[in-house]
């Protein structure tokens, strides 16, 4: 199985690898700093050997391949230099984490349970969808006031396994199951910049956060 160095230091932006095996135009490497899709989170971008990587996935054993732009320069055997589009990844490291947090104020400001039944990032934004009675954008000032005071505050993202299962908790908050990568201190998230409210009907509502550069 891959070694994901990604879980062991979510900050490191390149590694030595060696290519184990080519598939069509993916790589299999014995360790990877790139993050597969999964869990609501895009793939990492970046260059092995200074080849453009298109896509990152995980298999059925927990393997991670790599779709190259130029397969055909690589061979089993071969040592790698990895590196990541960091500005990239950073962006989503931060959204991420936004999120968990976004989580945790609506906990506090909504009055009654909200459900989540749906949710997707982007480095340009967050995305949950929610089932709530009412029209959220009724509390989108205290939303947006507490989210920033809580950036200002800062607070460690602290992660842990348990057995096969990663949690995630921001400060004392709410134990998130999760995946991801996130920042160390929620005042790397930054400032909310935009929070945006859409129906997608009866009792449904999308919610969307932009972060400040």
């Amino acid at each position: 199985m891959t070694r994901k160095l990604y879980y062991e230091d979510a900050y490191l932006r390149e590694a030595k690898a060696k290519v184990l095996e080519v598939k069509e135009n993916a790589l299999l490497l014995d360790q990877t700093v790139f993050y597969p899709t999964g869990g609501g989170q895009p793939h990492d971008k970046g260059w092995i050997n200074g080849v453009e990587v298109l896509d990152v996935y995980k298999d059925e054993e927990g393997n991670i391949w790599h779709v190259v732009a130029e397969p055909e320069k690589f061979k089993p055997g071969d040592e790698v230099e990895l590196k990541l589009d960091w500005d990239y990844r950073y962006k989503l490291m931060r959204i991420h984490s936004a999120m968990h947090l976004l989580e945790h104020v609506l906990n506090e400001v909504l009055p009654g349970e909200w459900e989540l039944y749906g949710s997707g990032m982007s480095v340009q934004k967050g995305r949950y969808d929610i089932t709530y009675p009412e029209n959220v954008n009724q509390w989108k000032g205290q939303i947006i006031e507490l989210f920033n005071r809580l950036v200002d505050e800062g607070g460690e993202m602290k992660i842990w396994w348990e057995g096969e299962t990663r949690y995630t908790q921001i400060r004392d908050f709410e134990v998130i199951p999760c995946g991801g990568t996130h920042v160390r201190d929620i005042k790397e998230i930054g400032h909310l910049k935009k929070f945006k409210r859409s129906s997608l009907g009866k009792g449904k509502q999308r919610l969307e956060i932009w972060l400040e550069d």
